[in-house]
């Protein structure tokens, strides 16, 4: 990785692990958010990649937001820019075809919490802690955290998370729905890699169909999503991985 390079990417097989690598705290700052948007138009083109991993490098935090100073500094002309740049660099994310699963040690607070959101999957350590601290700013969520979040507590749930700005830990999250599981201490990178890497194993073309249509899916009305299954299915049915399946079964048949 170049010496001044703050986004990791570094490949264990078919599974990519994604780290921002600026501790302790793994403040976000502008040049990160573009170089994350380049490392994720990557992924998208890497055929070996079959699945993410999204860490913290330090184990103190995942990412405890934005760099304040940098963001002080901005006119509300540049703030506007660097928010476009985020929220399409969280939008790329989401959208990836290869599973995304965020591994959450320590503090995941602001603009981290929205990284972690966009991934499909949260695994956080049980010493874990999530906050949206925005408001105590005058502030608010920027980066797709306003429209993420309430699709997994519930719009209620949601504003009281941002309008308190509350700390909440990762068992409380997990209770509220955005973590999917909460595991000892340091072990959360390792539960999000063997899940990743059990993704990893399934055949592509499917893996790909179904994250797809769900993503896709919740972006249309309700009767548009089957469409949407639909359609994808019977593409699969035209796949090598169907076709060796269905051949394989056939041969298993008494």
């Amino acid at each position: 990785m170049p010496e001044d390079a703050r986004i990791e990417i570094r490949r264990e097989g078919p599974v990519a692990l994604l780290t921002l690598h600026r501790p302790p705290a793994n403040r976000i700052t502008q040049a990160m958010v573009q170089e994350l948007a380049a490392r994720v138009a990557d992924l998208e083109k890497d055929p070996g990649a079959l699945a993410v991993v999204v860490a913290g490098s330090g184990g103190r935090a995942f990412s405890e937001g934005l760099d304040a100073e940098e963001w002080a500094a901005f006119s509300p002309k540049d703030a506007q820019s660097a928010i476009q740049r985020g929220f399409e660099a969280l939008w790329a994310l989401e959208h990836l075809a290869k599973p995304t699963l965020a591994a959450i040690e320590g503090a995941c607070r602001g603009a981290g919490a929205e990284l972690a959101l966009a991934c499909d999957l949260r695994f956080a350590s049980e010493d874990a802690t999530f906050a949206f601290p925005d408001v105590d700013q005058g502030w608010m969520p920027s980066h797709g955290g306003i429209a993420r979040l309430p699709r997994m507590v519930g719009r209620a749930k949601a504003l009281e998370l941002f309008v308190s700005g509350a700390e909440v830990t990762a068992r409380e999250a997990a209770e509220m729905g955005f973590v999917e599981r909460v595991v000892p201490r340091g072990e959360a990178l390792e539960a999000a890699q063997a899940t990743a890497a059990l993704f990893a194993r399934k055949p592509r073309s499917a893996v790909h169909a179904i994250k797809r249509a769900l993503t896709e899916g919740e972006e249309k009305p309700y009767r548009n999503r089957f469409l949407l299954e639909s359609q994808h299915s019977v593409q699969l049915l035209w796949s090598d991985a169907y076709r060796e399946a269905q051949e394989k079964a056939r041969r298993r048949a008494p």
